[in-house]
């Protein structure tokens, strides 16, 4: 009896699929930072690897799975590998917690859902900026976020392309 309740919580709460988000989430990250520099800049701030567990999660999964990732895969990445830096683990986070919300909403939006991942990046990605010139931290967000933007437009693109393949095969 009490094997048949713990399968059913497992299943009710995806404890696997979180695991293996989580995993993945910390995983590409090392493996894109295993490539060399594009142009002075770091693999992962071109293709923005840990965003692409969550985003699949999102499109697959209930939203506490995309969410638990971007909350804990920063931290754990920071103190496995040194990476992200730590004055960017909390952000980060946030970041990508934003971007699993937005994304797990505006995936069901039937015109925008096509682009949902894309823009649900840029949005997350702008309001962080936004926070942190708030908090007194960026002098020019708005030229910060274009820049930074810029320089991901490949990753925005791979999110492009990954968001037709996900709502392709979301249940």
């Amino acid at each position: 009896m009490k094997n048949v309740t713990a399968i059913q919580l497992v299943s009710k709460y995806q404890i696997t699929q979180t695991v293996i988000i989580l995993a993945a989430t910390m995983i590409l990250p090392v493996l894109v930072h295993l490539l060399p520099n594009f142009n002075g800049q770091l693999a992962g701030a071109v293709l923005l690897p840990i965003f692409l567990a969550p985003m699949f999660a999102a499109f697959m999964y209930k939203k506490h799975v995309a969410i638990l990732a971007g909350i804990f895969a920063p931290l754990f990445n920071f103190l496995i590998m040194g990476r992200p830096a730590p004055e960017m683990v909390i952000t980060l986070g946030f970041e990508i917690v934003l971007f699993a919300l937005l994304l797990s909403w505006l995936k069901n939006i039937k015109g925008i859902r096509y682009i949902a991942a894309p823009l649900s990046y840029l949005i997350s990605s702008f309001a962080v900026v936004a926070g942190l010139s708030l908090l007194g931290t960026q002098a020019n967000p708005v030229a910060f976020w274009l820049s930074t933007s810029t320089i991901a437009i490949p990753g925005i693109l791979l999110m492009a392309v990954a968001n037709l393949v996900f709502l392709r095969f979301q249940k």
